[in-house]
């Protein structure tokens, strides 16, 4: 091969070097689009775990991601404003944190069959959003954050052996409460409490609710993965304060906040959980054919904070077992 025969085949493999670079350059970048039913710490956390486990797999917004992000403040009306956004902008992922905007993506996808990751579902079968955890079907799957309402009911026994009559806190018309309060009515009577049961349908009927329960002189009040609840979880706290009634959560922001203890998967772990199963399906998986998802590790927490005000004396099994906040 002569020099200049030589130089041409050069010129040629360089060529098709920068035009396969400028090729993949090109080449658009995903769109996830992500909603969420309200502000508040549990429901900011799963998002920062799903973001979290998308950055780990390559995903990075801004960089390696093109990301949407509205949310509805409390409203549903909002939620399905941004529902009807979302379908209309047809992007390759929809993420949907907490029922109430889970529900409202589900419905207005409905003549789309965009693919649908959904994250802190407390019953997706029972909120309509998949016909079976095993196998969801259609176009939607994600992270469930129901947690075993037993085992959360003996360890509040545990951190409270005196617990007979424990008031629950929740709005009937979210599935995220209405789903444990069934199986808490059946675990109360195995474990010989009397539960008293207070309901909320909007966030200015909470603190109400709690007063009621108060009223009734519980030893303790529960409050569940109730959105409703959660966002007026400082005038159910101030409440119990005046009253020294103890509050168990399942949301571990609460303890935070000044709940005396409770028992649940960590917010970011199950939007860490709906992250992979988001990142599966952005590389061509159908999310029909992939099974529900839940967080690996159940988390304790105390607030010894708290129960030195309550004047109450946390058994000291608990304060090895439980992390202190």
């Amino acid at each position: 091969m002569d020099i200049q025969t030589a130089f041409k085949v050069i010129s040629f493999f360089i060529s098709s070097f920068f035009l396969s670079s400028n090729l993949q350059a090109a080449e658009p970048l995903k769109t996830v689009a992500i909603t969420q039913i309200v502000d508040h710490p549990a429901a900011n956390s799963v998002r920062e775990g799903l973001l979290k486990a998308l950055s780990d797999n390559g995903y990075e917004p801004g960089k390696t991601l093109n990301l949407i992000y509205e949310n509805a403040q409390g409203s549903p009306v909002t939620a399905t404003q941004i529902a009807k956004k979302f379908v209309a902008l047809k992007p390759d992922l929809i993420i949907s944190i907490t029922t109430p905007s889970t529900q409202a993506m589900v419905k207005a996808n409905e003549n789309y069959n965009l693919p649908i990751i959904f994250a802190a579902v407390t019953d997706p079968v029972a909120s309509g959003v998949v016909s079976s955890m095993a196998h969801p079907g259609g176009h939607v799957t994600g992270a469930t954050d129901a947690a075993p309402i037993k085992h959360q009911l003996e360890f509040f026994k545990k951190v409270l052996p005196s617990l007979k009559t424990l008031g629950f806190l929740y709005n009937p018309g979210d599935n995220s409460s209405a789903t444990p309060l069934k199986e808490a009515r059946e675990a109360s009577k195995e474990l010989g409490i009397t539960l008293i049961e207070a309901t909320a349908f909007k966030t200015s009927d909470v603190t109400t609710a709690m007063q009621h329960l108060a009223g009734k002189k519980v030893d303790a009040v529960f409050v569940p993965l109730d959105n409703t609840i959660l966002s007026a979880m400082e005038g159910v706290l101030k409440i119990a304060s005046q009253y020294k009634i103890p509050v168990f959560s399942s949301d571990r922001d609460s303890v935070a906040q000044g709940a005396l203890a409770s028992s649940g998967y960590a917010h970011f772990d199950t939007g860490y959980a709906a992250g992979k199963l988001a990142v599966q399906v952005l590389k061509g998986a159908n999310p029909g054919d992939l099974p529900v998802a839940k967080p690996n590790n159940l988390n304790t927490y105390i607030n010894l904070k708290t129960a030195e005000d309550l004047n109450i004396t946390i058994p000291k099994d608990v304060i090895k077992t439980a992390q202190h906040m």
